[in-house]
């Protein structure tokens, strides 16, 4: 009888954790979907917001384009405007609000591990200075000074990613203005080692101004900076540091915190960079004959721009706003060079450039444009585009450009 009451109650306890594991198996799984769904969800909305990002930092890139060309221009034909305060405030608000936007797409990009680079032979101290003149007017409204330092030892011409190095130095620059009010910020470019392939630079960002506190050292590891105490000497939103070591981290630079026992901040962004092969050919104007170019873009004030840029360099230029027109023409004509928008309506520059592709398979075309390179690098390649660079652009990489396949062609 003990046997069998035994018996019942280990066969109910069985059951009961039976009944038990099914129970909180069945709500595991519940849970599962649940979780599945909503992770789906998120992912889904993580993936709008991307895409929402990337349309809206398209859509200013354009009309920003065609501000800093103008400004540039106008600089250019109008040699005393350099100093106006106007000109400088302007030219400002173009380089920051153009920073502004980049940061926004590298935080996309960083987060997808997706950081394309477009490199190029390039002057490091003219881009240099040309960082430091572009925080003129946020200095002077800050009340601080800028201190520039160049190593004369650098070589004139070095080869790399000159829109991201600049990106990283204005936003350490950028953050130093941050936590500075009446004070100092430094930027020194040393050379560091020098191979015949290699140089191995330093530049070094340091302030004498606002020593960060607990409360704000949790504002920085956010992805953007804009800490409370500090927002009225200097607005704007820049990266943190984390963000920005992984920014030069992707054109294989390092950034070093170091010690200046409480006084201020200091960083060390180093960096190697390629000395380009002397092989005795240059590409450069050749002003004794005139060269054709067509440029394609649906924006007028773009088209002004890119005319005005190689007009000065003795092309014969057409312009045209639409793809349709574009092709007539590219079959009627003999070109140089063909430069194409690729956001166009009707027909777009990947569009046109694969119908021009059916019968001139020789031209350079460049695609000039303001979408996001890392969503179209496949469709440009399978389009037969020569080359491409993005808006706004600097002039001078573009004509290096213009002239390399020029020459090649």
């Amino acid at each position: 009888m003990l046997y069998y009451i035994i018996g019942i109650v280990v066969l109910g306890i069985l059951f009961f954790l039976g009944f038990s594991y099914y129970k909180i198996s069945l709500r595991l799984k519940i849970r599962d979907k649940e979780l599945e769904s909503l992770q789906e969800k998120t992912e889904q909305q993580s993936q709008i917001n991307k895409q929402f990002i990337t349309s809206l930092s398209q859509e200013l890139r354009t009309p920003l384009y065609g501000i800093m060309g103008l400004t540039n221009l106008l600089a250019q034909e109008y040699p005393k405007l350099e100093e106006n305060k106007n000109l400088k405030s302007l030219k400002f608000s173009g380089d920051y609000l153009l920073t502004l936007i980049n940061n926004i797409i590298q935080v996309n990009h960083i987060s997808n591990e997706e950081i394309k680079l477009q490199e190029s032979i390039f002057d490091l101290k003219e881009i240099t200075q040309n960082i430091v003149q572009s925080f003129s007017y946020a200095t002077a409204n800050s009340d601080n000074k800028l201190h520039f330092d160049f190593d004369a030892a650098i070589p004139n011409e070095l080869q790399g990613s000159p829109s991201v190095l600049s990106q990283v130095l204005m936003n350490l620059i950028s953050n130093a203005l941050r936590f500075t009010k009446n004070g100092n910020i430094f930027l020194s470019v040393s050379l560091i080692t020098q191979k015949e392939s290699t140089s191995n630079i330093v530049f070094k960002v340091k302030h004498d101004g606002h020593e960060v506190s607990k409360e704000d050292e949790k504002s920085i590891y956010q992805e953007f900076i804009n800490i409370e105490s500090i927002k009225k000497s200097y607005l704007g939103i820049g990266l943190n540091t984390t963000i920005v070591k992984r920014l030069a981290k992707s054109i294989d630079g390092e950034i070093i915190v170091n010690d200046t026992n409480g006084q201020g901040s200091e960083y060390a962004f180093v960096l190697n960079l390629e000395v380009p092969k002397k092989n005795g050919k240059e590409f450069k104007a050749d002003n004794t004959t005139k060269q054709k170019a067509l440029i394609v873009d649906d924006n007028k004030l773009n088209l002004l721009v890119a005319d005005k840029i190689l007009s000065k360099e003795n092309f014969e230029c057409t312009t045209i706003d639409n793809g349709f027109d574009a092709i007539k023409l590219a079959n009627d004509n003999s070109y140089d060079i063909i430069l194409m928008d690729i956001n166009m309506p009707k027909l777009n520059g990947i569009g046109t450039t694969k119908r021009i592709r059916e019968f001139d398979d020789e031209t350079p075309i460049i695609a000039l444009t303001a979408v996001d390179v890392t969503q179209l690098n496949k469709q440009i390649l399978q389009a037969g585009l020569s080359d491409y660079i993005l808006k706004p652009y600097d002039k001078n990489i573009l004509l290096d450009m213009i002239y390399k396949h020029i020459h090649h062609s």
